[in-house]
């Protein structure tokens, strides 16, 4: 099953406007068709739609996901775009990180060590 980006690597953010509504009405269907317990992403353009709507419906009280959001072993500084926007919006239910200077830096995320 294909689930769409937000932007593409390269692509302007002006024009990542139109393929973010795109993602974010794809992504309310498969939480309707799908209704997942657990979301489980790691970065891509991909999850923050996917997150998004199970925010909302969490807030409104529609259906429960938990989300566990995986940050890369590649971000050791700071938190990738997809990573700070779910931390900062207290999105996620749980942020892991890889790294213990990343844990120090964003104390509500979890550092686990590496994973891969």
């Amino acid at each position: 099953m294909q689930i769409y980006r937000s932007r593409e690597v390269g692509q302007s953010y002006f024009t990542s406007v139109g393929t973010t509504l795109i993602a974010i009405a794809h992504a309310l269907w498969l939480m309707i068709r799908i209704r997942p317990q657990v979301i489980l992403c790691n970065g891509p353009g991909t999850c923050i739609p996917l997150c998004a709507i199970a925010f909302v419906f969490k807030v409104l009280g529609i259906r429960w996901s938990s989300i566990f959001y995986v940050e890369s072993i590649a971000r050791v500084r700071r938190l990738s775009l997809s990573g700070l926007l779910l931390y900062k919006l207290c999105m996620a239910d749980q942020l892991f990180v890889q790294w213990p200077q990343l844990q120090k830096k964003y104390p509500r995320a979890h550092y686990v060590g590496c994973l891969m």
